[in-house]
């Protein structure tokens, strides 16, 4: 059953990763590409005791961090591994990826054997690819992500002060001015306000 799903979804995942540069599919996972320099993944894992799989991405390398580092926070990664955005469909607040509370979707019946396995697509494409080309990109679309799951990312705050910088957003932007209201994303806030009002005014 699992072999069979697993290579009913590789074939979907190969199709979804063909149009796009950066991207390769392989068993049960996507691998994110900077040239021929691996940035990342997006996966699912088989849970035994679960019959089932969840889903995650985790991003090591990109600009952001580049910049973030850069800094020199005088406060550690959020993370417990090096990654830059990490992030488990076992710790979603909301049925996303999983078709119940805990992240999962289980393993399917025979009969359903290709719904299944679309429906993993689909999901890992609209909750996980998004989310990983707005990180690499450095898009404005990473704000609303960072507010959404701050605990996923190294330094949630420079992040969004990365963002707000590529894309020329002012200390004043109300894009910007919302994030400065959520206090569980900053690292030290004293430090964060002092680096934002130098870098965006």
């Amino acid at each position: 059953m699992r072999k069979e799903l697993e290579k009913e979804l590789l074939t979907g995942l190969k199709a979804i990763t063909s149009s796009f540069v950066g991207l390769k599919a392989s068993k049960n996972k996507i691998v994110l590409l900077d040239g021929v320099k691996r940035v990342g993944e997006i996966y699912i894992h088989y849970l035994t005791r679960a019959d089932g799989y969840y889903a995650g991405l985790e991003i090591s390398e990109c600009d952001a961090m580049e910049f973030c580092l850069l800094q020199s926070p005088p406060y550690n990664s959020r993370l417990l591994n090096s990654s830059f955005l990490s992030k488990t469909s076992l710790s979603e607040r909301d049925k996303e990826f999983g078709d119940e509370f805990g992240g999962i979707i289980r393993m399917p019946a025979p009969s359903e054997m290709n719904l299944t396995a679309r429906k993993i697509e689909h999901r890992l494409t609209r909750f996980y690819l998004s989310r990983a080309e707005n990180c690499l990109t450095g898009s404005l679309l990473v704000i609303n992500d960072v507010l959404l799951s701050p605990d996923d990312y190294a330094f949630p705050f420079l992040t969004v002060l990365f963002a707000a910088k590529k894309n020329g957003l002012t200390l004043k932007d109300e894009r910007f001015q919302r994030v400065l209201n959520v206090n569980n994303i900053f690292g030290n806030k004293k430090f964060d306000l002092a680096l934002a009002d130098k870098i965006l005014t």
